[in-house]
């Protein structure tokens, strides 16, 4: 029998230390570990080197005005319906965190080729018709042995941590993530540790769940964190909808250049994810799922 990995959001960040290089799971506004950014948060952990997914929004952006990055791996950060993210934006152009320019296909064949425990992976000439390569030093282009054609190369990504959300989690650390299928799997097996938020966990006398419908598997699993809305205010398919009317206060504050405010209220006023429901109470979180279904 292996051991129970359930944990709170609080416990499953204590180790990470300053310096981490952390893979963010999550798109735009939907299934982003947003319990365990805030308890990143909450320990005032400083020096990150963030990879998220191509589609980053609020958990980047949230860090970023806490003072908790140093460099970023970035396709894009954004609060999709909302507009750009003010506080990567002010970053960027102010240069206080070192960025590393990137797109979807840098960022997705890079975790492969890291979760492969390759050096590097060829592509055919993807870049040819822009800047990129100028921007970014590691892509570069090589001679295909085979072929002899010109190929261009993306290096390894790889992480100290992944961090993701997922809806149904076994206490073996079997995650489930609904919704929108994309490359969380192949994030976290590029990663030295994963941690799982989930919403719920299943029963250890529940069936075990069909292998067809697992998204990462418990063997690479470290630890998982029982976080009901732990993705909000974000949204967790099938669970509750992202709070819009939370969004655009953060929006409207981080515009302002005022995120700390959010901040305040949100994350340091409550010591844990459960005050944190607690404060936001019962209607308005069952609200959400209302308004999903």
């Amino acid at each position: 029998m292996s051991a129970n990995k359930v944990t709170t959001p609080e416990e499953a960040v204590a180790g990470i230390p300053d310096g981490a290089t952390i893979a963010l799971g999550g798109v735009h506004s939907h299934n982003g570990p947003m319990a365990l950014v805030n308890a990143l948060i909450r320990r005032g952990v400083k020096d990150l080197e963030l990879i998220p997914t191509p589609s980053a929004g609020p958990p980047v952006d949230m860090l970023i005005a806490a003072g908790c990055v140093r460099r970023l791996h970035v396709s894009y950060v954004g609060l999709e319906f909302l507009g750009m993210a003010p506080n990567y934006r002010r970053a960027a152009e102010s240069r206080s965190i070192e960025i590393v320019e990137a797109d979807e296909a840098y960022i997705v064949y890079g975790f492969r080729a890291g979760a492969s425990r390759l050096p590097f992976l060829p592509l055919p000439a993807l870049y040819e018709g822009t800047d990129l390569p100028k921007v970014n030093k590691d892509i570069r282009s090589t001679t295909d042995p085979y072929t002899g054609k010109t190929v261009t190369t993306i290096p390894a990504l790889r992480a100290d941590y992944g961090l993701f959300h997922a809806q149904v989690t076994d206490r073996k650390g079997n995650t489930q993530i609904f919704g929108q299928r994309r490359f969380e799997d192949v994030m976290a097996k590029a990663c030295e540790h994963v941690i799982i938020s989930s919403d719920e966990i299943l029963d250890e006398y529940a069936p075990a769940p069909d292998p067809r419908l697992v998204s990462i598997p418990g063997a690479i699993v470290d630890s998982v964190a029982h976080a009901p809305y732990g993705s909000h205010p974000l949204s967790s398919p099938g669970h509750y909808a992202y709070d819009r009317e939370q969004l655009v206060e953060y929006r409207d504050l981080a515009a302002q250049d005022r995120t700390k405010e959010y901040l305040e209220k949100y994350v340091f006023s409550v010591n844990d994810h459960q005050e944190y429901l607690d404060k936001l109470g019962a209607r308005r979180l069952l609200g959400l799922q209302q308004t999903f279904r």
